[in-house]
């Protein structure tokens, strides 16, 4: 008997370290497509393994799309037809890339004046297609202009620096990167002005700065602005003014009109990505203390660093996708700057970037940024993100949910704990469903595991508002039973008293 017990435990140890190498050889297959850290971060702040919402699918450079190796390109843009602009600001010329990123369509290396003239390209650092005008927007940097121009090539257009008393006649003109707005108005970033974009009239005339930044509230900022209080007249003449930090890109919410700016400051955390209306009013400004990018440094390779938001693009579905200059990751947001998911990083595998921080630029396609493109001036490359079962089941709840369809985003957030139980937005998710549901008590439970106290307190008040009304009876009952039963123990008092009285006076 005791040899037989003594075979099935050798056969179940057997059965179970089986299971155990297979499930090791699964997680490290699954790993293998992952040439980055995958992570988020959970209701404490703290960095944690995560499923992964995208994966890298393919890297492809310029002899891959048929042309000449990239060199230091800084701008890629995807315009509604869903073909792609590429700025190849080393060879100084545009590139027009099919749908598919397989090809080029078009190269823009030379152009056709109003007067018949021909004229080239220099270091050309911005792209942008309207989807209104349908025409094309470029930065032509170091020529000091930018053009506008049709699909063939024939520029409409030359903006220049304004002649005008509201632009600095020192400053010299070296537009970055341009846009075009529903409007027609064109906007333009400077590289050697802190006031904003400089705006120009769909005729050309500069009508002024545009979405300045805020001074950031460094100790040294409060500190100058203690001491020009009670300064006198002559020391602030002589003091150094505070000036904003300008923000490096911009991108448009071709469907709400809204710009987004991103500003890579390592001063501060102040206006790295901000909304803005058309007023030029910051949308994001009552979200002056939230952290964008990385919350901290310890996750990546153990040293200090601070997120530089270098540039962003928002998606058909109005997620935020911000691209991080100094560790080449990308944080993509939903429209109401909740963090989806984190991915890239620096490194020579696919979905990894120039360690030198040479990212330049991100872009997205897709109803619900199925794809992500990363732009890599360092190596010369656009890598392309695909997005995961996982992702794609995250964006279906993240739409019903931000649709108002928080019943029917539960089905969806419970497939995501079921695949990543430590993904915190799926416990709101889930709290805002049964909320709705009127089920109160499991919605506590849920912000409580997702450390929310708003949704807590919320669904805690209706939760004892439908307690009290279900045992109003009960407590009505109870407090006419104390009720009487007082009165009557003050009743029975009383007559004790007055009886123990007569019976001493009677003694």
């Amino acid at each position: 008997m005791k040899q037989h017990h003594n075979f099935l435990r050798r056969q179940c140890a057997a059965i179970l370290c089986s299971f155990a190498a297979a499930a090791s050889a699964l997680s490290l297959s699954v790993r293998a497509d992952e040439h980055y850290d995958v992570y988020n971060y959970n209701r404490l702040g703290e960095a944690i393994p995560s499923q992964a919402g995208y994966l890298a699918e393919r890297t492809v450079s310029g002899t891959d799309l048929g042309t000449a190796a990239l060199s230091n390109p800084q701008d890629l843009f995807r315009d509604s037809d869903g073909c792609f602009y590429l700025a190849d600001t080393g060879n100084q010329r545009i590139l027009k890339i099919d749908r598919d990123f397989s090809r080029v369509l078009h190269v823009y290396d030379r152009f056709t004046m109003p007067d018949g003239s021909s004229t080239t390209l220099k270091t050309p650092k911005g792209v942008f297609r309207s989807p209104d005008t349908g025409l094309l927007y470029i930065a032509d940097t170091d020529n000091s202009r930018a053009l506008v121009c049709t699909e063939d090539g024939s520029v409409v257009q030359e903006i220049t620096k304004p002649d005008s008393a509201l632009y600095d006649a020192q400053l010299t003109f070296l537009p970055q990167k341009i846009l075009c707005d529903r409007a027609g108005n064109i906007y333009i970033i400077l590289s050697n002005t802190t006031k904003g974009a400089a705006m120009f009239s769909s005729d050309g005339e500069f009508i002024g700065y545009y979405g300045a930044n805020a001074v950031a509230r460094t100790a040294k900022v409060l500190a100058d602005h203690f001491w020009n209080a009670i300064a006198s007249e002559e020391e602030r003449r002589h003091s150094t003014r505070t000036a904003p930090t300008a923000f490096d890109n911009f991108d448009l919410d071709t469907e709400k009109g809204f710009i987004f700016t991103s500003t890579s400051s390592e001063i501060s955390d102040t206006d790295t990505v901000k909304k803005v209306n058309p007023e030029g009013y910051n949308l994001f400004g009552y979200m002056s203390d939230y952290k964008w990018g990385d919350l901290f440094s310890a996750w990546y390779s153990g040293t200090s660093y601070k997120t530089k938001i270098i540039d962003l693009d928002i998606g058909a579905d109005g997620s935020i996708n911000c691209l991080d200059q100094k560790t080449g990751r990308v944080f993509q947001y939903d429209k109401e700057a909740n963090l989806l998911f984190i991915m890239g990083g620096t490194g020579d595998q696919t979905g990894t970037f120039s360690a030198s921080g040479n990212v330049s630029a991100i872009e997205t396609a897709g109803d619900r940024c199925e794809q992500i493109y990363v732009l890599d001036a360092g190596k010369g490359t656009v890598t392309v993100f695909a997005e995961t079962t996982f992702g794609r089941t995250v964006h279906e709840a993240t739409a019903l949910y931000n649709g108002g369809y928080y019943e029917e985003a539960l089905a969806p957030w419970e497939e995501v704990l079921r695949r990543d139980g430590n993904y915190r937005r799926a416990y709101l998710g889930i709290a805002s469903a049964y909320y709705n549901m009127g089920r109160y008590k499991d919605s506590m439970d849920y912000a409580k595991k997702a450390d929310a106290s708003r949704s807590y307190n919320r669904a805690f008040e209706r939760y004892r508002a439908e307690w009290l009304r279900a045992h109003l009876n009960g407590i009505l009952l109870g407090i006419a039973v104390l009720t009487a039963a007082g009165l009557l123990f003050r009743r029975y008092r009383r007559r004790r008293q007055k009886g123990s009285g007569k019976g001493g006076a009677a003694e």
